[in-house]
């Protein structure tokens, strides 16, 4: 008699607890937001790409025209691609770094990343040869990969 209600109550509970680990799990992607750019002298190259949860969006501006993009795509990062690039920072390491390169001002080029992850927020300017990005390489180099795939397109 009280083995029907009882199940019923267990499959109750459990349908709950695996619905809020989905939404849990799927909340996370949305509130990231990871932007990097490159930014070079003599306005050669002045571009950004801007992952928000799974929306992808690459512009690059040339020739000083800071107004209107010469190029820009639009897209969508599947959250397999994106939990594969997030297992791979360590935002610890990330705020640890306090780098802001100034290789423009001598015609060269600086990358730059900022991440957002909802409660905290971290920018750092680089040049993609420094030795103090080790720590976070895996991630740089997954994400220079995400933004090539825009660029080629």
């Amino acid at each position: 008699m009280f083995k029907l209600p009882l199940y019923l109550f267990l499959i109750f509970v459990m349908a709950i607890a695996c619905r809020d680990d989905q939404i849990t799990t799927g909340k996370m992607p949305s509130k990231v937001v990871i932007k990097t750019g490159t930014v070079c002298g003599w306005c050669s190259r002045n571009d950004t790409l801007t992952i928000s949860g799974n929306a992808v969006r690459y512009v690059n501006y040339t020739q000083c025209n800071n107004s209107s993009p010469s190029v820009e795509k639009n897209g969508q990062i599947a959250t397999s691609q994106l939990d594969s690039l997030l297992s791979k920072l360590d935002f610890n390491e990330l705020k640890k770094l306090d780098l802001n390169s100034q290789n423009i001002s001598f015609d060269g080029c600086d990358d730059w990343i900022y991440f957002d992850n909802g409660s905290e927020t971290h920018y750092i300017r680089f040049t993609s040869n420094d030795p103090k990005l080790q720590p976070i390489m895996e991630f740089v180099d997954h994400l220079n990969a995400i933004k090539t795939q825009y660029i080629g397109k």
